[in-house]
């Protein structure tokens, strides 16, 4: 955003640090605290937290700047089960594609411990503050606490001078943990007004102040050696309004981890500001509220986006090789896929623009998620396919507000396809991905389409069936131990998740695996055969049933019964998000220990949701000497409303009540 224009401001700071709760005021009594108040099992609680942004003209240099200054306190109760995200912390740093960027002005951060009646305080050093670059346009500012314990209490505080002010960041109110007390205040003169974008299901409570203080406009005019004028100067004082908003929640439950959320953020109670208009006096005034549908124009008018599709004769060899013998058009939108998936890779980096414009892009087989997916783009079209740029909102990102547009929101881009009459989704950046079959960062609700012709909204659905299929092979002995195999099948979308989350750290993602059994397993072995199938696979020993005199009880699922659902409100007003519609199929084979018999085998089972929402069967036979149970649980969609949220719970009710049942076998 350009310089509106020079002034000299002098404006009283207002602060809505509370009076009780500064930075480095720690006294014996804050440690007295063991639990949190709000949630008795939590493991760590917020019990300060204060966002004060600032947006004004730059008293010294001109220009318009954001101030954001940011305060935490955190008591820790059980350290090892405290999430990563309030043990380490990322500071955002913004930057353009020319030279401005975030500037950290101040960044202090203590650990504090109580250690024989003496609060002893370790500060976070600046050989232990790492930069990290993210992408193009953001570094993170990165610092873990030191000397963490149980009953440590942690703060941080930091500064921001940014030129950047469009819009503030996300102020969430609920965290990880629980939360005591979270203001935010946006304080702005008058000549900018903000409209808000607050969510979540928690009303804050606002106070609203209105302040004049005086401003100092400076024109300079100057005259150069041969008499021309250059700059003018002149001094006029006048009065300014500062508007001032606070938004406080107190005693704010974590964010509840409930299932089938792709990302709980979403969720959060959350506040956000953008530039609507700039008036000022004696000025043309300046609208920033904008529609999807200008936004879309823009993006097909910006060098890096729209105007990246125009021409493009150097695909045209490579578009030609690589459609010959396709005989139809989606014979030939798979062949482009799989190029460009397979020859050109993605560095990382999220944007809506090209990091390096698709003919380097190209050349350098790498780039950002624009540069790879605006390649593709051009590859269908000159293939003769309807083609076009979808823009969205990553996973991580948030979701985006539809009646609130906003440039800001939009982090990548992905294709969509209209070919005979039907339309698909590609991702080329994941080199797992299919057609239909999206990475979960691009799996956020809906995006916007965009070509020469206007602006179409998207839904983000995976439409490809993804099976997971577990298979136990058990030998039950009469004392009621057990030893076996386990295997499991993944396709598709499973496929994908794991083989990113093995790629990323192989070690982690065994250790994350094992973890979700409380038994000693052995010959872990996962086994990915190239073609969309991964097989994880161990074995188990001396596991134990009940033996009760002369009878075996023994639930037929053994380990991999359902037995909760993590669905844990009244209702909600999310989506229900899959990832991908699912089958997960489950068979297990017993054999039943010699001199015994069946007496009573458990009662088969199905049912369906509404609307064919969801399917289960259920069925446990005596064959061949072994104890034979199948389930299987299809959902056909990878998103369903939320009103399905209650129909959903009565499900898994039902699922996991008929994978309670018992098979008793009685000596013969």
């Amino acid at each position: 955003m350009k310089t509106i224009f020079t002034i000299v401001a002098t404006i009283a700071t207002i602060s809505c640090f509370a009076q009780d709760v500064k930075f480095g005021k720690i006294s014996k009594q804050d440690f007295e605290k063991t639990k949190s108040t709000i949630q008795t099992d939590a493991p760590a609680e917020v019990l300060f937290a204060d966002g004060n942004y600032k947006v004004s003209f730059n008293t010294n240099q001109g220009g318009v700047e954001q101030t954001k200054k940011v305060f935490y306190r955190v008591i820790v109760f059980d350290k090892d089960k405290t999430p990563d995200d309030i043990l380490k912390i990322e500071i955002p740093l913004y930057k353009s594609s020319g030279s401005a960027q975030d500037k950290l002005i101040t960044l202090k951060a203590v650990t504090y411990n109580l250690e024989n009646g003496k609060i002893i305080e370790q500060k976070v050093e600046k050989k232990d503050i790492f930069l990290d670059k993210v992408h193009r346009f953001m570094d993170k500012q990165t610092f873990t606490f030191p000397n963490v314990k149980n009953g440590s209490i942690l703060e941080y505080t930091y500064e921001i001078i940014s030129p950047f002010y469009g819009n503030t960041d996300t102020w969430y109110f609920q965290q990880s943990i629980p939360v005591v007390a979270s203001n935010f205040t946006m304080q702005n003169q008058e000549y900018f007004n903000y409209q808000q974008d607050l969510r979540g299901s928690f009303a804050p409570k606002i106070s609203t102040n209105s302040k004049e203080d005086n401003y100092t406009i400076h024109n300079k005019r100057e005259s150069d050696i041969y008499g021309r004028t250059t700059q003018n100067s002149s001094i006029d004082n006048a009065k300014m309004k500062i508007n001032t908003q606070t938004y406080t929640l107190a005693n704010l439950p974590s964010y509840s981890r409930e299932a089938y959320v792709l990302n709980p953020r979403n969720m959060l109670a959350s506040i956000q500001f953008e530039l609507a208009s700039f008036v000022a006096p004696g000025r043309t005034s300046e609208s920033f509220s904008t529609t999807w549908e200008r936004i879309g124009k823009d993006l097909m008018d910006h060098e890096e986006f729209g105007r990246q599709l125009n021409g493009n004769n150097f695909l045209d060899e490579t578009v030609n090789a690589t459609i010959a013998g396709k005989s139809t058009n989606i014979e030939k939108a798979q062949a482009i896929f799989e190029y460009v998936k397979n020859n050109i890779t993605w560095n990382d980096y999220l944007g809506q623009y090209t990091d390096k414009g698709i003919r380097k892009a190209f050349n350098e087989k790498s780039g950002n998620s624009a540069d790879i997916n605006l390649i593709l783009t051009a590859m269908l079209r000159k293939a003769g396919l309807d083609a076009n740029p979808i823009v969205l909102s990553t996973l991580q990102n948030g979701l985006i507000n539809y009646s609130f547009p906003s440039r800001s929101k939009l982090n990548y881009v992905i294709v969509g396809a209209a070919i005979d009459n039907e339309f698909y989704l590609m991702d080329a950046t994941d080199k797992n991905a299919q057609i239909n079959l999206l990475p979960l960062r691009a799996i956020n609700d809906r995006g916007f389409m965009v070509n020469d012709k206007g602006v179409k909204e998207i839904p983000l659905r995976n439409s490809v069936m993804t099976n997971n299929k577990i298979s136990i092979t058990a030998d039950l002995k009469s004392d009621g131990t057990l030893d076996g195999t386990f295997s499991n099948i993944r396709d598709n979308y499973y496929y994908m998740f794991d083989k990113s989350e093995i790629e990323n750290d192989p070690k982690a993602f065994e250790k994350e695996y094992i973890e979700d059994y409380n038994f000693e397993i052995t010959d872990f072995k996962t086994q990915d055969n190239k073609q969309n199938n991964i097989r994880h696979q161990f074995k188990f020993d001396d596991i134990k049933v009940d033996v009760a005199g002369n009878k075996i009880l023994f639930n037929p699922f053994l380990f991999i019964a359902n037995t909760k659902h993590n669905l844990n409100l009244d209702q909600r007003n999310y989506n229900i998000e899959f990832g991908a519609p699912t089958t997960n199929t489950n068979t297990i084979k017993i054999k039943i220990p010699e001199g015994y018999k069946v007496e009573s085998l458990p009662t088969e089972k199905q049912f369906t949701m509404p609307d064919q929402a969801g399917g289960y069967a259920y069925k446990v036979i005596e064959k061949d000497g072994f104890i034979v149970a199948q389930a299987q649980k299809v959902i056909p969609y990878s998103t369903l409303p939320a009103q399905y949220y209650k129909p959903l719970k009565e499900f898994l009710t039902n699922i996991i009540n008929a994978e309670s049942q018992q098979v008793i076998l009685v000596k013969q």
